[in-house]
């Protein structure tokens, strides 16, 4: 009898055992519960990045590469205390007080990320970061700074607000790789590490909002292509990297709408595909160069289809077509449609204006146009596109002077970025190793002064421009206007 129970008794606790195992399985697998250690487990974590996981293996890695950039420059102002003493009241005691000036030391900060090309490490930021500085200070996450001489811009290009750095060091720095813009999706989690408000390594995190943003009113790029997210950037998160969730950069943050100066969850960042393009192109030629048309755009609209009976939602319909240029020598008329251009289908204007200006001037490129009711296939050479303007406009008067490329405040470039400007003139470009760009004259800004011991003269127009020219030779002292008040000294030796 006992060995009947005792036999039961192990049959039954077998069959609970084996019960247990299967609703153990079951349950693991309702759960999706992983079969695996600890161990497992956090390095499958590593590698791979869900909505549930730690960002914190993509930080450790990638946040030694991301630098604080300060810029520095000396600012000088009217006194406040002018308009107050040349009152009328204080004019009859004292007479006419003469005009004073103020100096002060203006900085901001910015941020960068390093990256490798062709073996050599490359500092990627923002035009707006080192525009205008007349020293940068570059600080790695490990403490070390780099400044003045060891700090070397390579060139700018504001036309995609972007800079090139390399710092004089021989010690391998800790660097980014690139991914591809092509592979993100909308929906997709990103990164944002950089200095906002001057807390450098500040980590953020949200989704890819959109892809190909363009029509930027408060850009400063001419060409735009960016990816919109929602991950916190705020002011001196600009340079910094947005980075993928396998730990690579896709983007360079550049600019955020806020009607505050802070982040409501709108950012925006330069495609890396397009940044490593401008990086190739200043370290290997010192300067971009883009492919030239020669034509003024309009997107399409439901009223121009309906005219040309076009049958089709894409393309970009020709404005004008400037003489002499490439895209009339190919036969491109007035009136046409842009359909395609070398075998990419166009989609609007500013998609035609970056593929044209990402193919290497001299390059042959078959268009097709839509004409008479018909698709008719062209040939073009491309030029080099003038980096002043977009396109060429009669009576806009241009000049250079010890490196810098002048244009009046009346033309399309200067309103761009000054609006209805009167007196001075604009500094569309600053040529590299120039002894403008080697003094630090600051892009985009104003000339108003120029002055050499015992004379002054204001620059009001280019006639004053011409007349300085010819009068005035280095050493001298140059003031600029600057976006946002206040104004930069330059000094030009001889």
């Amino acid at each position: 009898m006992n060995k009947r129970l005792i036999t039961y008794g192990s049959i039954f606790v077998a069959l609970v055992a084996i019960a247990g195992f299967f609703i153990g399985v079951i349950t693991a697998t309702s759960f999706n519960l992983p079969a695996s250690s600890a161990k497992d487990e956090k390095s499958a974590q590593s590698k791979s990045i869900t909505g549930s996981v730690s960002f914190a293996p993509i930080v450790e890695k990638t946040s030694p590469a991301v630098v604080s950039i300060q810029g520095k420059r000396t600012v000088v102002y009217k006194s406040p205390w002018n308009d107050f003493f040349n009152d009328p009241f204080f004019r009859r005691f004292f007479g006419e007080i003469p005009e004073g000036e103020m100096k002060r030391t203006q900085k901001w900060l910015g941020s960068g990320f390093i990256t490798e090309y062709k073996g050599a490490d490359y500092i990627l930021t923002n035009n707006h970061v080192v525009g205008g500085a007349e020293e940068l200070t570059v600080s790695l996450p490990n403490g070390k700074d780099f400044r003045g001489k060891e700090v070397e811009l390579i060139g700018t290009d504001p036309e995609t607000d972007l800079a090139v750095i390399k710092l004089a060091t021989k010690e391998d720095l800790p660097d980014i790789l690139s991914g591809s813009v092509e592979d993100l999706r909308v929906g997709d989690w990103v990164i944002a590490i950089g200095n906002p408000f001057g807390l450098p390594g500040s980590v953020t995190a949200g989704v890819v909002s959109a892809k190909g943003r363009t029509g930027l009113r408060l850009s400063r790029n001419i060409y735009e292509n960016f990816i919109q997210t929602d991950a916190a950037i705020n002011p001196g998160n600009s340079g910094g990297p947005l980075l993928d969730t396998e730990g690579k950069v896709v983007g360079v943050n550049t600019v955020i709408l806020s009607q505050t100066g802070g982040n409501i969850g709108i950012g925006f960042a330069v495609p890396i595909d397009m940044a490593m393009n401008v990086l190739k192109s200043l370290v290997e030629k010192g300067k971009m160069e883009r492919g030239y048309l020669g034509v003024s755009l309009k997107d399409i609209s439901e009223k121009i289809k309906k005219i040309l009976d076009y049958p089709y939602d894409k393309g970009v319909y020709i404005l004008k077509v400037e003489k002499g240029t490439p895209a009339d020598k190919a036969g491109i008329s007035e009136g046409d449609i842009i359909m395609e251009f070398g075998g990419e289908k166009v989609v609007d204007a500013s998609h035609l204006q970056i593929i044209v200006a990402s193919r290497q001037p001299g390059k042959k490129v078959k268009i097709i146009v839509w004409r008479n009711g018909s698709k008719k296939e062209l040939s073009v050479v491309l030029g080099e596109r003038p980096y002043i303007t977009r396109t060429s406009y009669k009576g806009e008067a241009k000049e250079q002077w010890l490196g810098m490329h002048l244009l009046t405040t009346s033309s399309e470039e200067a309103k761009r970025f000054w609006g209805e400007k009167e007196s001075g003139v604009f500094v569309a470009k600053v040529d590299p190793d120039s002894p403008a760009y080697k003094a630090g004259v600051p892009n985009k800004a104003l000339l108003s002064l120029v002055q050499k011991k015992g004379r002054v003269m204001k620059i009001k127009n280019m006639d004053d421009l011409m007349k300085a020219k010819k009068e005035f030779t280095p050493p001298l002292i140059l003031r600029f206007e600057l976006q946002g008040g206040g104004f930069a000294v330059v000094s030009l030796e001889g």
